[in-house]
């Protein structure tokens, strides 16, 4: 986590404010398609107070990749984005070790399309990232909102702003949560069996076939 030192002069003869202001890196890992929700991410990046420091890395290809940036540009925030694109496996890997967050804002696509059940949230779990995603189709049985995650409505850029900004301020918050996920990743799922049963009773398809990249 890169930690960087500002200076600022007070008012009063040579009195020094240290600030350290630590970037906070949020990961999100999903094809550039409307059920990823990477609009309405988009949108609540934009709504974190300025005294917030953050980073979003995104990995993942799609058809709407080129409109997401233009957003980025025209929310002013695309100073703080990294478009990974599609990558390998061991790449997604490298940067789930290397975040501080990871948010998935699935949504209800106009066509009827949505997600599953998203593997990266399991992926983020068991690598002991706090996530935010949303409570639709079977999240919440990954997710319980406030002690293994946090889930906002879908759709909601003011919520999913408020829960971004809260654990980008408070690390103790992303630890915990982020341990509890990884428990229950650890405990309750058996990958396979599990996602299969979900599947079922989210009347989803079987098996489930990863599409984040």
């Amino acid at each position: 986590m890169p930690v960087r030192l500002r200076l600022a002069h007070g008012a009063s003869p040579g009195f020094t404010l240290i600030e350290v202001l630590i970037t906070v890196v949020i990961l999100s890992v999903g094809r550039t398609v409307e059920k990823k929700g990477t609009g309405t991410l988009l949108g609540a990046l934009a709504r974190i107070p300025e005294n917030l420091h953050w980073r979003l890395v995104h990995i993942g290809g799609g058809p709407l990749g080129g409109g997401l940036r233009r957003r980025a540009r025209a929310l002013g925030i695309d100073g703080r984005i990294t478009w990974m694109g599609a990558c390998g496996q061991e790449t997604v890997l490298e940067h789930y070790r290397a975040a501080d967050l990871f948010v998935l804002a699935s949504r209800l696509a106009p066509d009827g399309d949505r997600d599953g059940l998203p593997n990266v949230l399991m992926e983020a779990q068991s690598q002991g990232l706090a996530c935010v995603s949303t409570a639709l189709s079977a999240i919440p049985e990954l997710i319980v909102d406030g002690e293994t995650g946090v889930l906002v409505p879908p759709d909601d850029e003011q919520s999913l702003s408020a829960a971004l900004a809260e654990l980008v301020a408070d690390p103790d918050l992303r630890a915990r949560l982020g341990a509890g996920g990884h428990r229950r990743v650890r405990e309750h799922f058996s990958h396979d069996r599990d996602l299969d049963r979900l599947a079922r009773k989210f009347g989803l398809r079987v098996p489930v076939v990863r599409e984040c990249v």
